[in-house]
């Protein structure tokens, strides 16, 4: 076998294999939900598990078809527990119901969410967003002011305010090149 390996299987034949690549020694690194469509897959709905063995670094990858309305395949919590939130994740933002999992329910959008955000059907622009006008610039700083001229601080080369030691009685605050010659 390479050391990197890709497979398609149906819903009816996921829950066996992944029962024996958990008796070989697989991992699952990652599991995602995907929405095919113009891709040109035999399924629309996949569900995209990352398998990973450590003692030999061998990777993965099997594309589970999702069928049905709504387009559902075999849970796998029960093999590897770290699925869990990955097939939450899958339902919540792609539809894929996962048939045997014990707590598929939202996990990123709220729960009277309407809708699959990541199916490619999805609407942009569903969810109206209220943009409120910010000034142009605020003031809150030494050295910064919206007149030019106003500000009484230094800034240097990065716009970082100067602070500039005052004069003492000691010394005088300027002095020309004659005294210092």
């Amino acid at each position: 076998m390479s050391n990197f390996e890709t497979e398609w299987v149906t819903p009816d034949e996921w829950r066996s294999k992944a029962e024996a690549l958990k008796n070989e020694g697989w991992l699952v690194t990652d599991l995602c939900g995907l929405d095919a469509r113009d891709l040109g897959f035999e399924h629309r709905y996949e569900s995209v598990v990352q398998l990973l063995r450590r003692d030999n670094r061998e990777r993965r990858t099997v594309h589970v078809a999702a069928t049905g309305d709504p387009p559902t395949c075999p849970s796998v919590v029960d093999l590897w527990p770290t699925v869990r939130f990955m097939e939450r994740e899958a339902y919540d933002l792609v539809g894929i119901h996962f048939e045997g999992h014990d707590d598929l329910k939202r996990i990123m959008m709220p729960d009277e969410w309407e809708g699959h955000p990541l199916r490619k059907d999805y609407g942009v622009g569903k969810v109206a967003v209220e943009f409120i006008p910010q000034p142009f610039m605020q003031i809150d700083a030494p050295g910064q002011s919206a007149m030019q001229g106003e500000s009484r601080a230094r800034l240097d080369h990065l716009g970082q305010v100067v602070e500039e030691p005052a004069p003492t009685h000691d010394e005088p605050a300027e002095r020309s090149e004659e005294q210092t010659t």
